[in-house]
């Protein structure tokens, strides 16, 4: 088998490696974690409006695997929020922006904003989809899996351990990032360009793992317990004393990976009508279950007081690691010892004689691009993922942020949300260049007033060509936004991330919120939270004209005028 035989189809099953299915192109594969994330949203909301009352929901008699806490009356000003965004999404029906920013969040663990159908500069490369989003032994705990060294069945305990400190990262950090919109790529089949509420697209991070830890191809649970408890871990780069993720193209396509969440025989319920409980397998209906709780702590979290929210939201994290994700630690470093509980894709320890396969006989079926893009059959393991992290390395260093959008990076892939490629052919690293790693966000939120009768700029309304004036019918926050060198900012607006703070045309120089970070970049000097706004493609200054109420960028400015000074403040 190969690791990646998705590749082989990934027009279709996009994606199936690391997760419960995503939707693949022109829907031959459903909707996997999509489908969990907003139907588990809606139903906690009581929102569903594409779908009616499955009569056959096996819910309606279960005893056990149901959401425990779905209540959200404290969170009365939270749902008034998410309720008055909307979002038409056709793909997702999410009906709120918040529920669709979760839905990309989620994808990006799996995707990296990666068009996988054709994410190489040439052929003769890496394959950036495996190499950045999906093979690193550092991610696997985003999928709730073992690494490839986790060996034997204290390699489960160990895996389980980091999965739910991960879980409790993602949670928190979801809660309590910058109150913003980002730009995205959202990969698959084909990729493009999306904008999501920076909060709710974090919070997918934490969706995706938890999701994960549902997937028979990532976990082993019991039907005993309706699948509420972590029995073992599985791996995926054939771990000595594990069951392995199938990889198995073939059985996404007819429904009997355990990735995917739709019971076999279901692929012909096509459309809106063949989204119902009743056609989900047993063990994703107990993870949209769980889900709905992970979406009403986060609702109550969200509710809280930003001084407090870390704390309640840590809490409400390990309450749900303690209701979905635990497990016991003697059973799972036992597990295994009963052969019954191995598969046929179970790799032995050495001096195991008992039922499974050696690592050797795992290996010969795996193959990876190295980053000459040459396919290669590793005979170890340390080869393929040494293999694997030169071509994530080459990656890497061909990867840099849109010009305006370095302040929101992926720390755990290690690369910008709205990423570009360098260039249009492979650039070569010298043989001592390692990554930086970076910042999750280095944008800071600014307000700015003209200096000389203390007046906020504001704007009519956050539209593209609207101009920046005082006493205008919205305020305006700007993100600042690190630029070239790190001595210069772009100023991207916080609730609409496709505009900057930028001019009309030279002759006018009327400055205004304009689709495009060209020329936009600007030097901010000063101090004591006085400011000169420098444009660096035209060395002038921005200046504050009192009869049109507007600014501008002409000779005009001057560092030592009055007018083209600015008060500069940062928000909470």
């Amino acid at each position: 088998m190969n690791i990646k035989k998705l590749s082989l189809c990934i027009f279709f099953a996009t994606t199936q490696v690391h997760a419960f299915t995503q939707w693949g192109a022109g829907g031959i594969t459903p909707m996997g974690h999509e489908w969990l994330t907003r139907t588990s949203a809606l139903e906690v909301l009581n929102a569903e409006h594409k779908t009616s009352v499955d009569p056959n929901d096996p819910r309606n008699t279960w005893t056990s695997g149901l959401a425990k806490n779905i209540d959200i009356s404290t969170a009365d000003d939270e749902v008034a929020k998410i309720k008055s965004h909307t979002n038409d999404n056709s793909l997702y029906a999410p009906r709120y922006d918040a529920v669709y920013s979760a839905i990309v969040g989620q994808r990006w663990v799996d995707l990296g904003g990666m068009n996988v159908a054709n994410n190489l500069i040439s052929q003769t490369g890496p394959d950036c989809f495996d190499a950045v989003s999906q093979e690193p032994a550092d991610i696997q705990q985003d999928h709730f899996m073992r690494r490839y060294d986790d060996n034997g069945q204290q390699g489960g305990v160990k895996s389980a351990q980091r999965g739910q400190e991960r879980f409790i990262t993602h949670f928190i950090n979801a809660a309590m990032a910058t109150n913003k919109r980002i730009v995205v790529w959202d990969g698959g089949g084909s990729s493009a360009k999306t904008d999501v509420d920076y909060n709710y697209f974090l919070f997918g991070r934490a969706v995706h793992l938890f999701q994960d830890s549902f997937s028979p191809e990532h976990v082993v649970r019991s039907p005993s317990d309706n699948y509420e408890k972590v029995r073992q871990v599985k791996a995926y780069i054939c771990t000595e004393g594990a069951e392995q993720h199938a990889h198995s193209t073939g059985a996404v396509l007819d429904y009997t990976s355990g990735d995917v969440i739709w019971k076999v025989g279901t692929k012909t319920d096509t459309g809106w009508g063949g989204y119902k409980a009743s056609n989900m397998k047993p063990v994703a209906l107990v993870a949209m279950e769980a889900s709905k709780d992970l979406w009403a702590a986060f609702m109550r979290t969200m509710s809280v007081d930003i001084n407090e929210r870390e704390k309640y939201a840590r809490n409400e994290a390990q309450v749900l690691i303690d209701k979905w994700m635990s497990f016991d630690k003697d059973e799972m470093e036992h597990w295994y010892d009963n052969e019954n509980n191995r598969d046929n894709t179970y790799v032995k320890v050495d001096g195991d004689t008992g039922k499974g396969k050696l690592q050797k006989e795992c290996m010969s079926g795996l193959s990876a691009k190295n980053r000459y893009g040459a396919t290669i059959k590793p005979k170890t393991q340390k080869e393929l993922v040494d293999v694997l992290d030169d071509s994530r390395r080459y990656c890497l260093f061909n990867i840099e942020a849109e010009p305006g959008y370095a302040d929101a990076n992926d720390p755990y892939l290690n690369i910008p949300f709205n990423w570009r490629w360098k260039s249009n052919s492979w650039l070569v690293p010298n043989a001592s260049w390692q990554q930086k790693q970076l910042d999750r966000d280095t944008g800071k939120i600014i307000k700015i007033k003209e200096f000389t009768n203390n007046q906020e700029l504001t704007v009519d309304s956050i539209e593209n060509n609207y101009s920046i004036v005082t006493g205008a019918k919205k305020p305006l926050s700007l993100v600042r936004v690190p630029g070239d060198g790190g001595k210069s900012f772009y100023l991207r607006s916080k609730d609409n991330p496709y505009l900057f703070f930028s001019y009309s045309d030279k002759k006018n120089g009327r400055i205004k919120l304009w689709h495009s970070p060209n020329q936009a970049e600007f030097e901010i000097l000063g101090g004591n939270n006085i400011f000169n706004l420098k444009n660096t493609y035209w060395n002038q200054y921005v200046w504050y004209d009192k009869n049109s109420k507007g600014a501008y960028l002409t000779e005009k400015g001057s560092p030592d005028n009055a007018s083209s000074k600015w008060i500069i403040s940062e928000e909470n």
